[in-house]
């Protein structure tokens, strides 16, 4: 019997939990409750329910509230399932779900989404739970934020993939959130802008430039009402107009042309 339940197991196939809620029944005669993101083993796939072993008991469960990672069809579903989870505000759950695929599919094409949309449940989720992994907090703003670990992998191993820019876009937001508040801070600051200079270096074709080109006419409309340097209002002056040059029409165009007359009035914005 030993030797039969260890050749079970050892062909026994990964299965993910995609539902809460659910009842197990074990072969120990107790009852627990599985949610989304619970692992089990699935040991026999042929029947309507899954023969299955959850830590050291053996149950049955229905195949719809799983997947089963090794089917043919398993990468697609959990990458379905983790991404309606994301668009319906179940952050947690997408986030369960997306670390187990990023896991067990680490050659998938649907990578690089799965990796972004984990950083951003998990900055989602940082507001509101500070356990999961990667969640920082910055104490002079008393805020929590993601750490960004897996945008850093999308900028990393797949620099050509759409979501390359989106990734460093976050990076660069969360880089701000850790040196809030600037405290006047120039170095920081100018750091931040070189950030910014080079993304729009690196990505002037994406939806993100535009985005890009607004943080930096930002920074410098900010330095300069720190340092009253007159270059760093031409260099504002002169972003903001390619913006609206560029992207007439937009919400960033209406942005800088607020940013352009309260540059001509004199107003202030910097409040660190």
């Amino acid at each position: 019997m030993t030797l039969t339940l260890l050749a079970i197991v050892l062909s026994s196939s990964p299965g993910v939990l995609i539902v809460d809620n659910v009842l197990f029944y074990g072969d120990d005669h107790r009852m627990r409750i599985l949610n989304t993101g619970d692992m089990v083993d699935i040991i026999d796939n042929a029947t309507e329910r899954y023969q299955i072993k959850y830590d050291t008991v053996f149950g049955e469960l229905d195949r719809n509230v799983m997947v089963d990672l090794n089917s043919g069809i398993g990468e697609h579903e959990l990458f379905i399932f983790s991404r309606g989870y994301f668009d319906d505000g179940e952050y947690e759950k997408a986030a369960k779900l997306l670390e187990i695929f990023a896991r067990y599919f680490d050659v998938s094409y649907y990578l690089p989404e799965a990796l972004y949309y984990l950083g951003q449940s998990l900055e989602a989720i940082a507001s509101l739970n500070d356990s999961f992994p990667g969640i920082e907090r910055n104490e002079s703003v008393h805020q929590n934020y993601y750490n960004g670990d897996t945008y850093r992998v999308i900028v990393r191993e797949f620099p050509y993939s759409r979501y390359a820019a989106k990734a460093q876009y976050r990076l660069i937001n969360i880089y701000r959130i850790k040196h809030l508040p600037w405290h006047d801070s120039v170095e920081i600051i100018e750091e931040e802008l070189e950030m910014w200079r080079e993304f729009c270096d690196r990505y002037p074709e994406t939806e993100e430039n535009v985005m890009a080109l607004s943080e930096t006419g930002y920074l410098e409309r900010v330095l300069y009402e720190i340092t009253r340097s007159d270059d760093h209002r031409s260099a504002a002056v002169a972003i903001f107009n390619e913006i609206i040059s560029e992207y007439p029409n937009t919400v960033y165009a209406a942005y800088a042309i607020v940013h352009l007359h309260e540059l001509a009035t004199g107003e202030q914005i910097y409040k660190y």
